[in-house]
């Protein structure tokens, strides 16, 4: 049986961005982001980036409200979880979930 962890988020963006470091993950799959605004009308981008600074995941229009994706990115070690270009510098919520491959 696989272990599935949430992980949840909670940050400000400050100048229209914000960034978290996950926890060390080792040979894990991304199954599920969702970050969502405090303002529905509040757009922005939504990236992960790996222990190289490869980007694993990037949305490719820009989020209103809420982004919600189900996926299956194959993670490991400390990735990077940022919003960007925020047209709005307010509170952000939400959770990633990764599966133990």
């Amino acid at each position: 049986m696989r272990n599935i962890y949430e992980i949840d988020i909670s940050e400000t963006a400050s100048s229209g961005a914000w960034s978290v470091n996950s926890p060390k993950l080792v040979s894990c799959h991304l199954k599920q982001i969702i970050i969502k605004a405090a303002t529905d009308s509040t757009t922005f981008d939504v990236n992960i980036t790996d222990w190289k600074d490869n980007i694993v995941f990037t949305t490719d229009t820009k989020a209103t409200g809420t982004h919600r994706q189900e996926l299956e990115v194959p993670l490991k070690d400390i990735n990077t979880l940022s919003v960007s270009n925020s047209s709005a510098d307010e509170a952000f919520t939400g959770k990633i979930v990764v599966e133990e491959s």
